[in-house]
């Protein structure tokens, strides 16, 4: 990885570009790009928030993809001597830095063929890639798209099921079981039905996994809680659809609502090239939305584990096993 390359991914590690406030670090990569040679067009998404489409055709043939935002809180980058940390090194300021030094390395007729398409709102909406997907005009080969996988390309990824919980009850004075109905108790019932459930397991994609991630309601502990709601994810392997009408069969015998956040369906992707190491996804991506314009091979450099943490970092040798494989993709993709 040039010198040059890793000061540019320092740079852009400097910025804040947590969700809703992409825009200083769009305009510090539409510079960056016009730079190698890409125009550029702003794709309006909402007010002060765009996707990033840069190309040196009218249709590229490959387009590398990743998401500009990366979650709270920011984190200024450091430089260590095999390493660098601070928000989005892996997720996914680091694999845009391997995505353009695997262009830069490419010949001139290679490159003229491959664009980029960077979104934005992944960690929270996929704002970015459902406007894409409706507005992009590109129907490429391949996309490339970047998420941090140990340089494993995904053969499969599990949907995503975002669930908000709710149950209304009544208050009243808890010393007396006539006096009122529990909010907290019904949604409690409801979300052990959800856990003791045997939801499917795949035989690629492993198991179903439920997280309640939050539980809120009441307001005393001698008063039965008259509203109560939680939030709940499930990483599913089979049809969402199916999951979420089951989830509220559970939950209607305990006067628990099941009302949908989100939802992505699993997904299964091509092979990659023969000698490119494959692997499983859990977590969602914006692959579910951009599937549509085309093919997609998802995976890069860094470590998923570590992103969203207070050490997310990759490494140097991380980033040149990034660029190299995606010189492998792209050109598997062109062949």
């Amino acid at each position: 990885m040039q010198p040059s390359r890793i000061d540019q991914l320092l740079a852009w590690l400097a910025i804040d570009s947590t969700t809703g406030r992409e825009g200083a670090y769009l305009e510090r990569l539409e510079a960056d790009l016009r730079a190698e040679g890409l125009p550029c067009t702003r794709q309006p998404v909402a007010d002060g928030r765009w996707n990033l489409l840069a190309a040196a055709s009218d249709d590229p043939e490959v387009v590398l993809c990743t998401h500009v935002d990366t979650v709270p809180p920011f984190i200024p980058p450091t430089r260590h001597p095999d390493r660098i940390h601070g928000r989005g090194a892996c997720d996914t300021k680091g694999v845009l830095a391997a995505m353009l030094e695997a262009r830069a390395r490419l010949t001139d007729d290679e490159a003229r063929r491959v664009g980029v398409l960077l979104v934005v709102g992944e960690e929270v909406d996929h704002v970015g890639a459902k406007v894409a997907e409706r507005e992009v005009g590109w129907r490429p080969r391949r996309i490339l798209l970047g998420e941090p996988t140990v340089c494993e390309i995904a053969a499969a990824q599990k949907g995503g099921v975002s669930l908000r919980l709710t149950a209304a009850g009544v208050a009243g004075h808890s010393a007396f079981p006539d006096a009122g109905v529990s909010a907290v108790h019904r949604l409690l019932d409801g979300i052990a039905a959800l856990r003791a459930e045997p939801w499917p397991t795949d035989p690629v994609m492993g198991p179903t996994h439920l997280n309640v991630g939050q539980i809120q309601g009441g307001v005393a502990a001698n008063i039965f809680a008259p509203e109560a709601e939680a939030l709940a994810f499930f990483r599913a392997v089979s049809d969402s659809d199916a999951l979420v009408a089951r989830a509220r069969e559970l939950c209607a015998p305990h006067h628990a609502e099941v009302h949908v956040r989100s939802m992505s369906q699993p997904l299964r992707f091509d092979p990659p090239p023969e000698g490119v190491a494959t692997c499983v996804v859990p977590f969602n991506s914006d692959a579910h939305w951009l599937a549509s314009l085309g093919p997609v091979w998802l995976g890069g450099p860094g470590d998923i584990r570590v992103a969203h943490s207070d050490h997310e970092h990759i490494t140097l040798e991380q980033l040149e096993a990034g660029a190299a494989l995606y010189v492998t993709l792209i050109r598997g993709a062109l062949a």
